[in-house]
């Protein structure tokens, strides 16, 4: 049996769900990325675009405004100065907001939300980094927060291109006797 709420509570229930339905937008930043040293994120199409011109690798960050880990990897690993040379150097640095699902993304022949996009990449969850070759197809995903040196360690297997021929094992084991490239 369901008993009626008084009228009060009623009301101070109503009150509390609509400052809690509020509060999520007015304390959302625009973005997370603090600093001008990040990298040029740009729309997941505008860098498979420049990929097919540039000849270097993509980067996708899929992220979410909600994501704690998403705005610590901006602050803390994708401001470091040399891991943003190398991304420069190596791949086009795109993003797709895993909870946007009103926008319309080209790939592979496909019509998709940044969502639809975001999972059939294999990101369940956010952060997550997609690589793709310069073409488009896809290279592999790596799920989660990463701190600085070991995600540079992931940027330089990928963009060395040595997963082609080894494991990323093998690859940090070999880094670790000739001191990387």
């Amino acid at each position: 049996m369901r008993l009626p709420l008084r009228p009060v509570r009623r009301a101070a229930l109503f009150a509390l769900l609509c400052l809690v339905g509020l509060a999520p937008a007015a304390g959302q930043a625009p973005d997370p990325v603090p600093s001008a040293a990040a990298p040029e994120w740009v729309p997941f199409d505008e860098a498979l675009v420049a990929a097919r011109t540039s000849g270097k690798m993509v980067l996708v960050d899929v992220w979410s405004r909600r994501c704690g880990w998403c705005a610590r990897m901006q602050r803390e690993v994708y401001t470091r100065p040399d891991l943003v040379a190398y991304l420069n150097e190596h791949f086009e640095t795109g993003r797709l907001d895993i909870d946007v699902r009103t926008d319309t993304v080209a790939y592979m022949g496909y019509e998709l939300s940044s969502a639809e996009l975001s999972m059939a990449l294999g990101a369940s969850g956010t952060p997550t980094t997609v690589f793709l070759d310069r073409d488009g197809s896809y290279v592999t995903r790596l799920p989660g927060f990463h701190p600085y040196e070991r995600f540079l360690e992931v940027l330089r297997y990928i963009g060395t291109e040595s997963y082609r021929d080894m494991s990323f094992e093998e690859y940090t084991e070999a880094a670790g006797s000739t001191g990387g490239d």
